[in-house]
């Protein structure tokens, strides 16, 4: 049985919420919060496996309580009426968004990503496969095949060679378990599939062996130019 958590300002909203997982089974609802401060509480106090988490608060919203949220952090579902906080919700590495009002079978797909929680999985241990979707095709890549990841408004999605998959992993599963390295808040690369570096004015941008272009920040390129000993 999964705990959950409920934070959002809207008491309708979280009776709704409430609601569908209790139809939907397997989850169960230990603690409810109107904002930001107190859901940070209540997630201290009840250790929640999931936190279903509104973005849109007075306060502090859904982002600042997710970076404030101790280790470790429970898994988080952010929940908005407006689809443009997705990409925040996935470089917060949560599970899913969801849309408000939230679709029982969108919710269903939700849980779906959730069944692992209660499994006790090492989240670092390095993966020797990756399942990627092509369409309904699962294909499984070896990490030496990965180009480049990155989040975009659709979730994660995977650069093998060439080729654009879906993951339903967030980044920063990825960074911990496969040899990718950050260069931007929304990409992680293959060091061994960087071909060459050039600088720009913004920071720098990667070519890949395959041709795929990954942007670096000013943040990270520091970290290019110390592994890679860069003359810039």
């Amino acid at each position: 049985m999964i705990r959950a958590l409920l934070v959002d300002d809207e008491p309708l909203a979280r009776d709704e919420l409430a609601a569908l997982l209790e139809e939907a089974g397997g989850v169960k609802v230990v603690g409810e919060a109107g904002n930001g401060k107190d859901g940070l509480l209540k997630a201290r106090e009840l250790a929640p496996d999931v936190i279903f988490l509104d973005v849109d608060m007075p306060g502090l919203s859904g982002v600042e309580v997710s970076s404030l949220l101790p280790e470790p952090r429970p898994a988080l579902v952010f929940v908005t009426a407006h689809q443009q906080y997705a990409l925040d919700a996935f470089n917060e590495a949560a599970v899913d968004y969801l849309l408000k009002p939230v679709d029982p079978a969108r919710l269903a797909k939700t849980l779906k990503r959730l069944e692992g929680l209660t499994t006790g999985e090492d989240e670092t241990t390095p993966l020797e496969r990756l399942a990627c979707y092509q369409g309904n095709t699962v294909r499984l890549v070896a990490p030496k095949d990965i180009d480049c990841a990155y989040v975009d408004l659709t979730g994660t999605q995977v650069v093998s060679q060439g080729e654009q998959l879906h993951c339903q992993l967030p980044l920063k599963t990825l960074e911990a378990r496969l040899p990718l390295l950050r260069v931007h808040r929304q990409y992680l690369v293959n060091p061994d599939a960087i071909k060459g570096i050039a600088i720009k004015e913004s920071g720098a941008e990667i070519e890949t062996h395959f041709g795929t272009k990954v942007p670096v920040s000013r943040r990270y390129l520091k970290l290019l130019k110390e592994k890679y000993l860069l003359p810039i």
